[in-house]
């Protein structure tokens, strides 16, 4: 039998049956792409800090055995086993004199 709005009773509940797992799923969906993107950043940064900690590490180990400063960074890569990942991060070293600590800055390439 026909409401007097001229829908058969139980179809709101049809559709509230159909719409609600599909709005769920889509809020589940944003939820979780926004959870992975949060994640994918802090790894970045991770990866980031990590680089520049292994940069300082290296040339404070080279200042304590040979008391100076190394010329540049791709000395400590040949020479000194530093290992950091030059397509992934850009390592800005500026030597001012061999007994002062130089500036070191390593940013992501694409920042």
């Amino acid at each position: 039998m026909a409401s007097r709005f001229g829908k058969p009773p139980g179809q709101h509940r049809k559709r509230l049956g159909i719409l609600l797992p599909v709005l769920l799923f889509c809020l589940l969906a944003v939820l979780l792409n926004t959870g992975l993107n949060h994640l994918t950043d802090a790894n970045e940064q991770e990866a980031l800090e990590a680089a520049r900690r292994a940069v300082v590490r290296s040339v404070m180990t080279f200042y304590a055995i040979e008391g100076r400063y190394p010329p540049s960074i791709d000395y400590l890569i040949e020479n000194h086993g530093l290992s950091v990942d030059r397509q992934r991060f850009i390592v800005h070293y500026d030597v001012f004199a061999a007994n002062i600590m130089p500036q070191i800055i390593v940013l992501p390439r694409d920042f």
